[in-house]
């Protein structure tokens, strides 16, 4: 209902609130969700990516999660603190 209140309002183009989505889905472990909004992103940023990755890695799917960060890196992102925490935290529980 959120999803379609935003996408209503033409807020579905906002990198922010395309984070906010992908973040809510994958915290509600709805990893299909997550990923298609991310997919469906027009822009990304290290914060769309790293949640992306972290979604991947919570729901049990780092191999995924490993070939979104090579992704990343190959399109020119830059990861931050927080992603390679995600990563390295990931793989420890892998």
């Amino acid at each position: 209902e959120s999803h379609a209140s935003i996408i209503d309002r033409g807020f579905q183009k906002d990198v922010v609130v395309g984070n906010a989505l992908v973040s809510m889905y994958s915290k509600c472990g709805n990893l299909d969700d997550a990923r298609s909004v991310f997919q469906r992103m027009p822009q990304r940023n290290v914060v769309s990516w790293t949640a992306m990755i972290a979604a991947y890695f919570q729901s049990g799917h780092g191999e995924n999660a490993l070939e979104l960060f090579r992704e990343m890196q190959l399109k020119g992102v830059e990861p931050n603190e927080v992603t390679f925490t995600s990563v390295l935290s990931g793989c420890s529980h892998a």
